[in-house]
């Protein structure tokens, strides 16, 4: 039997389908790692605990930035003792933090009743507080509470503000580093402007920020009853005079009060009376001219001589 010599073939033909495999599986493995790492990590899914009710949580509502409001409140009360009851509400408003921007006094008189009125300045934030104190001072008549958002006007304040500074600074720099006499002059008239401006805006904020931080209470305190001060007495002989001087003093005040109460009353009835005045005078004198007149004596007849 004799031997093939096609066995050095076959073991080529082997070898070289044994490299193509490997080599098949090599590229096919690198290739689907190569999509695994070129796809994206997939997030993963929440659990059932993140979910409530089968939805997913809505997002937080956004913060809304704080505003800039303006408080202030008017407050009209009635007491026995108006001056008592303005020393209490400045203690209450000093016990606050506030102050006190203006008081004035009135004793009442006669025909009038005392009064005190009163210009607070609170803390805003106890500004309730303070009310419901100011309101145990008396009988309450009126109480008026007003809010103001000026938020808008602050903002715009503060904008302008920090465009003047800027300015101001640029001026500052060109003045520092001319040296042209025209434009120093120029750049210097262009400053003044700008920084009395500037003050100008900042003064305005300031008030704004007072504004603000402290409401403004206006309030009115009103005695129950009228009169003033208790009289003084006289003495003597000169006391006497100044008393009847003073009631004489008040009779004339009372009878003007008296004058100008029917003032309003006299022209209509002196235009009443002018128009009976004058159809009476018309029908006398109508009745005058259609009366007959009177018959007078007879006149003798007068003879003529006749000729003869």
């Amino acid at each position: 039997m004799t031997r093939t010599r096609f066995r050095p073939v076959v073991f080529l033909a082997l070898l070289i389908a044994s490299v193509w495999l490997v080599a098949g599986c090599s590229g096919s493995n690198s290739t689907r790692h190569s999509e695994s790492a070129a796809a994206p990590t997939a997030a993963p899914l929440k659990s059932g605990a993140d979910f409530k009710g089968g939805a997913p949580e809505a997002p937080a509502p956004p913060v809304e930035p704080a505003r800039d409001v303006v408080k202030t409140a008017s407050l009209i009360l009635v007491a026995a003792d108006p001056a008592a009851a303005a020393d209490k509400a400045t203690a209450i408003v000093d016990k606050a933090g506030g102050r006190v921007d203006e008081r004035s006094d009135d004793a009442g008189s006669t025909s009038g009743r005392a009064s005190v009125h009163l210009v607070l300045r609170v803390p805003s934030n106890g500004l309730d507080a303070a009310l419901a104190s100011l309101k145990g001072l008396g009988t309450v008549q009126t109480l008026e509470v007003k809010t103001d958002d000026v938020t808008a006007r602050r903002v715009d304040l503060d904008a302008r503000i920090t465009a003047l500074k800027t300015s101001v600074d640029r001026l500052l720099a060109i003045m520092r580093d001319s040296k042209d006499p025209d434009a120093l002059i120029k750049a210097e008239d262009a400053l003044s402007s700008r920084q009395a401006e500037l003050q100008s805006l900042q003064a305005q904020r300031d008030t704004l920020r007072d504004q603000i931080t402290y409401s403004s209470v206006d309030v009115q305190i009103t005695a129950e009853r009228r009169g003033g001060p208790a009289p003084e007495r006289y003495h003597g002989f000169f006391g006497q005079v100044e008393r009847g001087w003073d009631t004489l003093w008040a009779f004339g005040s009372h009878l003007v009060l008296a004058f100008g109460f029917l003032l309003p009353w006299l022209i209509p009835l002196a235009v009443l009376g002018g128009a009976l005045y004058a159809f009476v005078k018309w029908t006398g004198s109508r009745h005058k001219s259609s009366a007959p007149a009177e018959p007078g004596a007879p006149s003798e007849p007068t003879s003529v001589d006749s000729p003869q």
